[in-house]
């Protein structure tokens, strides 16, 4: 965990440093950009290409896709 902002748990995910990954004869890329991971108390998930993204769409949800 780097940081509890607002409830949310916010860290580097990891895995997505893969460049791709073999899954049943298909390789299927990850996407770099979405490198952070946030997961509140209800087990809900956002990810974003950085800390501040993160924040924003904790801040602003209505703004951003779901």
């Amino acid at each position: 965990m780097i940081e509890n902002y607002k409830g949310w748990e916010i860290a580097l995910n990891w895995s997505e440093n893969k460049f791709f990954k073999i899954q049943s004869s298909n390789i299927e890329s990850f996407n770099q950009e979405k490198k952070w991971v946030g997961v509140d108390l209800k087990g809900h998930t956002i990810y974003g290409s950085s800390l501040k993204e993160i924040r924003h769409i904790i801040d602003y949800p209505r703004l951003h896709n779901k």
